[in-house]
């Protein structure tokens, strides 16, 4: 659709009114929003560009989203003494909204590149010498603006209670009567991984995003976008911890929304500083998925690990349990690369580890004892009588990456570095695992990064076994809740401060990790926060599609549903020879699988290669793969989207079930003027074409569209694709398609 161009002042979003405010204090001097004309006539707008309306226009010929330059006299404006700031507090009882009135302020900007600016406004309160800085990021030429907050005690004695701090707390405007809505993705749990939501927002309704347990990011992903009709508000959160977003319509006029820790309530001692979750809006009037493709290419210059100037590319691995001998390993390895794969990385699950003992080979479901030796980190040499060495450095002679599994925050009690060093863990918990029959009960503590000399150990040990054992790419992951551990260590009026150095703590592990090794790749399992993101990858987004039994409509479905919101992601599988439709469902910028089971139950697993593996096959769809790859960065197009009609996340024989649908989407390249489509035929779709509406073209350029075999070529308009759609026949149910596309110079 068309998007209208807009000036700053016609489109404004405010902080609420005396947010943050105790709960004693009487809500009912709240200023509701005051329309005239359907526009806000009160300017009562955040710092630091939170007026900055996304205004996306339409480039000609470019088929790229662009936005309106921003106004640095508007930016130097709001950041006076008299804005209203877009997070809140409380401090001795009363609200920041009235606080930051009476302390003084200082002001200052930087430029840090070529295009983003630092902003940094700070308060300080005569009385006590607490300090809060708002730290700011803005882009030239980007609506996108983020921000962290930061307290510090400047003073000599301990600060009163500092408590319900909210890095965002601001109203967003409705205008007329339409009914808002909430798009956002689930988390990583089950088939529905990631898939996308829409609620409406009706006057005294309220909704609720979190991530209770800390840790993986299993129930929703901290990202949402408020649309109320051709306008609306990206907003993403970085925080590895216990993380709440908030939403709530108390008026007609406007939706208040809060983001931050779940809970604080806390004393700062003299010298001692904490911060707050990372913020990024974007807002955006006109077509949503443009501001969505705006949001993914923020994302991924400045939230995409970067190596050697340029964003991580993930690789394609070939997964393996880590209790898989060496000798197996190495015959693998040569296996593989003998047949001329293209596999790019060598992957070591857990089982490597802990004491010297036979172990399974697989990850036999009911039999496996991974998680009895996690926290003791040396490897088991019974397995592995030379250590992982020779593993890696068969890996690297064939040209691919080593991969190996850690999970580090968590340790079993009675591992070595618990007994050795119980000061560095908090806390201990009891558990059924479901993992071994045999031993069903375990307990464990927590180790504790927000410990300087324990995690300078950890750091140590980590940085030794990568060296040692040859790593390349080190996958941390996190099978339990930490937020119990972070809660229960904290004093009465202390609350929170275990889990804001615990993330501290862990954020700057991976840091360090980076700058000893600085090739290094992270693989942060399920972790989807920004400050996770920019970090490291995921090569498994969810454990559901690693299930031998698993629906490829799973892996389907949290393509798009990730896809929405940023741009680099990965996913795992069982291997289903010569199923394209099964193999398609996991392409993504980066993918993963092994040529034979290696977890299941006892029939499901250890069947090696068959003598009749189909390479032929699998050498065509690999090469396809990394034929796809590069454009999964682009901009992101749901052509056909889960319907109304549908329940995406239910079983087949669901009348309402996806399986009736087709899926599609398109990534588009628009400074390469190329891109692919991929399309899906489900297993009960009765119709076997499509005529797929391109986005992005070039109206009067021509386009070769070709399919994976040599041959299969047409060309067509821009504007033909666009208008009448790409043609496109699945004969087979269920069938998959992918198609590439590429203007003609």
């Amino acid at each position: 659709m068309p998007v209208k161009k807009v000036s700053n002042s016609e489109l404004r979003f405010a902080p609420r009114e005396n947010s943050g405010a105790p709960k004693h204090q009487d809500q009912n001097t709240k200023q509701g929003c005051k329309f005239n004309g359907g526009l806000l006539t009160r300017f009562a707008l955040a710092c630091v560009g939170l007026a900055f309306v996304t205004n996306i226009v339409w480039a000609a010929g470019s088929g790229k989203p662009e936005n309106t330059r921003q106004d640095d006299k508007w930016l130097q404006t709001n950041l006076g003494t008299d804005s209203q700031m877009p997070f809140s507090f409380v401090y001795g009882n009363q609200s920041s909204r009235e606080l930051l009135k009476t302390w003084q302020t200082k002001t200052q900007s930087q430029a840090l590149d070529g295009d983003r600016t630092e902003h940094v406004v700070t308060w300080t309160d005569s009385k006590t010498q607490l300090q809060v800085r708002l730290t700011a990021l803005s882009n030239r030429g980007s609506p996108v603006v983020e921000w962290t907050v930061f307290f510090k005690n400047d003073g000599k004695a301990d600060t009163p209670i500092l408590e319900e701090v909210q890095a965002l707390d601001m109203s967003v405007p409705v205008v007329g009567d339409i009914v808002p809505t909430l798009l956002y993705s689930r988390g990583a749990g089950g088939m529905d991984a990631y898939s996308l939501r829409k609620r409406g927002l009706n006057q005294l309704e309220d909704f609720r995003m979190s991530n209770d347990g800390g840790g993986k990011t299993a129930e929703t992903i901290p990202f949402f976008d408020i649309r109320t009709g051709s306008r609306g508000l990206i907003g993403a959160v970085g925080w590895t911890g216990q993380w709440v977003i908030s939403f709530s319509r108390p008026t007609e006029a406007a939706i208040d929304v809060r983001a931050g820790m779940q809970y604080t309530h806390l004393s700062l001692h003299p010298g001692e500083e904490i911060r707050t979750p990372l913020i990024l809006l974007l807002f955006w009037e006109g077509d949503d998925v443009d501001a969505h493709n705006v949001l993914r290419r923020h994302v991924l210059k400045y939230h995409a690990p970067q190596y050697d100037g340029k964003p991580i590319v993930f690789p394609i691995s070939h997964g393996g349990w880590g209790g898989m001998k060496t000798s197996t390993s190495l015959r693998l390895i040569d296996q593989i690369t003998k047949e001329n794969l293209g596999f790019e990385n060598f992957w070591m699950d857990a089982g490597w580890y802990g004491a010297d003992r036979p172990v399974a080979e697989f990850q036999v479901f009911g039999e496996e004892d991974w998680w009895l030796h996690a926290g003791n980190w040396r490897v088991n040499r019974i397995a592995h009588p030379d250590g992982l060495k020779p593993i890696s450095d068969a890996a690297h002679a064939k040209g691919m990456k080593y991969l190996l599994w850690f999970e580090p925050e968590r340790a079993v009690v009675g591992t070595p570095l618990t007994l050795d060093h119980p000061e560095w863990f908090i806390g201990e918990e009891g558990t059924e695992v479901g993992g071994n029959l045999k031993r069903p009960f375990a307990k464990f503590r927590l180790f504790n990064f927000g410990d300087p000399v324990a995690r300078q150990a950890m750091t140590d040990l980590m940085s030794d076994l990568i060296t040692t054992e040859g790593v390349d790419i080190f996958r941390q992951d996190c099978n339990f809740a930490p937020g119990a551990f972070w809660a229960k260590a904290d004093a009465r009026d202390r609350q929170g401060i275990t889990q804001i150095r615990y993330v501290e703590g862990l954020l700057e592990f991976w840091d360090e990790l980076r700058r000893r090794h600085p090739q290094l790749m992270l693989d942060l399992v399920e972790r989807g926060d920004l400050d996770s993101i920019s970090r490291g990858m995921d090569l498994t987004r969810a454990d559901y599609p690693i299930s031998p039994e698993a629906d490829p409509i799973g892996n389907q479905v949290a393509t798009e549903g990730l896809a929405y919101w940023r741009p680099h992601f990965a996913t795992a599988f069982q291997i289903r020879p010569r199923d394209n439709y099964h193999f398609r469902s996991g392409f993504g910028p980066g993918t993963g699988f092994a040529l034979f089971n290696t977890g299941g139950t006892p029939e499901q697993v250890g069947k090696f290669i068959p003598a009749d593996f189909p390479f032929d096959w699998l050498r065509a769809e690999i090469a396809q793969f990394k034929r796809a790859r590069r454009y999964y960065y682009g901009d992101f197009y749901p052509i056909l989207p889960c319907s109304s009609n549908a329940a995406c996340t239910t079983d087949a024989a669901n009348e309402r079930s996806a399986d009736f649908e087709w899926a599609a989407w398109q990534f588009n390249r628009p400074e390469q003027s190329d891109g692919m489509v991929q399309a899906f035929r489900r297993s009960k779709n009765e119709e076997s074409t499509k005529n797929l509406l391109l986005r992005g073209l070039d109206p009067s350029g021509q386009y070769v569209v070709s399919g994976p075999e040599e041959g299969v070529r047409s060309t067509v308009s821009g504007r033909d694709l666009m208008r009448q759609g790409l043609h496109v026949e699945i004969s087979e149910k269920p069938g998959a398609v992918i198609l590439f596309y590429e203007k003609t110079r």
